[in-house]
């Protein structure tokens, strides 16, 4: 299974472009504006490290944190930490478990590359949820925007960039786990090997029928265009030959009494 990286189609407007350049050319401050949990120290070391290590990079980082809407409250095991993506996705599927309906949704301008194979998607809508890392004696809550897309995936939502931004989550792809500051000191969040395996069958099993079902299109597209390209003609019952002598044949009766049965030969042979 090929990996995607999301990022987002910049909006080519007047106003996103002046946006954007008075963002890349603002003045420094004079006192730097820290962010948040940002005087806290996070450290990797071969205590991180897991017993067994299979082909260290070679799995995605896959972990379960809770999602809370107003009615419900779900750990969502497949969840993909992806630092490739620029924004946060969040499946139709895991929305219905939350108990939210579309209705509730708010507009989102956004459109984006590479959740899936092909051209860019607009989301059906964006909200607002809080991600809960961490266990009862120490976790972090932070509100998350989210981008709800009506795709198929393995997964049941993708946190990228500005969810670790809002955590300061530290993932570490060859220990498979990630870090966070939380009340009572950092807080280790560990991924699973066998999570991530079955999420890359899952998602290959996905995108090959995906593959089967655009190509399955295609054809019936060129189908339906040669069809509408051919003359117009009554068409021939069931079951009549489409075979047409060629010149300079001529017809012999087999049994003179049933007309049907004759052969074709060529001009110039005997009769017998």
């Amino acid at each position: 299974m090929g990996n995607y990286h999301i990022f987002l189609a910049e909006p080519e407007t007047k106003h996103a472009k002046r946006r954007r350049e008075a963002e890349v050319n603002a003045i420094v401050p004079p006192v730097p504006q820290y962010l948040h949990w940002s005087d806290q120290v996070i450290t990797w070391s071969k205590e991180d490290q897991l017993a067994m290590l299979p082909s260290p990079g070679s799995y995605a980082l896959v972990l379960d944190p809770i999602i809370i809407s107003k009615k419900h409250s779900c750990r969502f095991s497949w969840v993909l930490i992806d630092g490739g993506s620029s924004i946060n996705l969040l499946y139709r599927s895991s929305l219905e478990r939350l108990g939210i309906s579309e209705s509730q949704l708010q507009p989102s301008s956004t459109s984006f590359h590479g959740a899936v194979p092909g051209p860019s998607h607009s989301p059906i809508g964006k909200i607002w949820l809080d991600v809960i890392f961490g266990s009862e004696n120490n976790f972090r809550r932070e509100p998350i925007w989210f981008e709800v897309v009506n795709l198929s995936s393995a997964y049941h939502a993708i946190l990228g960039r500005p969810a670790l931004t809002k955590f300061m989550g530290v993932p570490h792809y060859a220990y498979l786990k990630m870090k966070l500051l939380g009340p009572k000191g950092v807080i280790t969040v560990d991924g699973c090997y066998k999570r991530s395996i079955e999420c890359a069958s899952d998602g290959s099993k996905l995108a090959e029928a995906m593959i089967i079902a655009e190509e399955k299109r295609v054809i019936m597209q060129n189908v339906a265009a040669l069809q509408k390209d051919m003359p117009a003609g009554e068409p021939k019952p069931a079951g009549e030959s489409q075979f047409k002598p060629s010149q300079g044949t001529r017809k012999i009766l087999l049994n003179e009494e049933d007309p049907s049965k004759f052969v074709l030969v060529r001009d110039g042979l005997d009769n017998k």
